[in-house]
């Protein structure tokens, strides 16, 4: 028997759920409460294997309500409910252990299978959040990718960039900076392989992109 708790400030969704859940044979509805503070005074009157809850509610948020079950009662597994598919919020209750996220329209079918999974100790993460959480992803690897290019450039060749992008001359560069031409040439051409363009236009437009070009 899988032993579930509900967590929910919306009184009718959390009615219907627990409707729902009563028909199941194998899921014994413990209890349906409305916040997080009677959510943790259930859970220690009460022995629970999977807690569903809202993420947005008010006073403790599930996101809080989930940090104090990781915390002190690892044993229970935690099921996420949410209206959106947020891949940076998905992101962040993986990281606090939620077993599973499911948004507030699943049907009957992927509600009952995902308790089942998350009771059994597996995860349950559909499609469309894994997809969220991956488009999450791609924004932060953009700005890693930013803060290494930042990183390597010496002093030297961000006042080369600069000039560059101020339509200096290769010679007036040169002259600015004490330096040769040919050693212009150089950090210009391997500021390009690092931006990873292929002439002058495409090598400002990409450091103004990245805020290299800022003195």
């Amino acid at each position: 028997m899988i032993r579930v708790l509900l967590v929910d400030d919306h009184t009718m969704f959390l009615n219907g759920l627990s409707v729902l859940l009563k028909k199941e044979k194998d899921i014994e509805l413990v209890g349906a409460v409305e916040t997080g503070l009677l959510a943790l005074k259930t859970i220690r009157e009460e022995q629970i294997d999977v807690l569903i809850s809202d993420l947005s509610m008010p006073g403790m948020s599930g996101q809080e309500l989930l940090k104090e079950i990781g915390t002190n009662h690892p044993d229970i597994y935690f099921l996420a409910l949410s209206m959106h598919y947020d891949g940076k919020t998905i992101s962040e209750i993986i990281e606090l252990g939620a077993r599973g996220y499911l948004p507030k329209d699943a049907d009957k079918k992927e509600l009952l299978s995902a308790i089942r999974t998350v009771a059994s100790g597996e995860t349950h993460f559909g499609e469309r959040a894994k997809r969220a959480v991956l488009e999450n992803l791609i924004p932060l690897k953009e700005q890693h990718k930013k803060e290494s290019v930042a990183d390597q450039l010496t002093d030297r060749e961000k006042e080369i960039l600069i000039l560059i992008a101020e339509e200096h001359t290769q010679e007036e560069i040169a002259e600015k900076l004490f330096i040769s031409s040919s050693t212009v040439v150089y950090h210009k051409r391997k500021l390009m392989a690092l931006l990873e363009v292929k002439g002058t236009a495409g090598l400002v437009r990409k450091a103004g992109e990245m805020g290299l070009l800022r003195k």
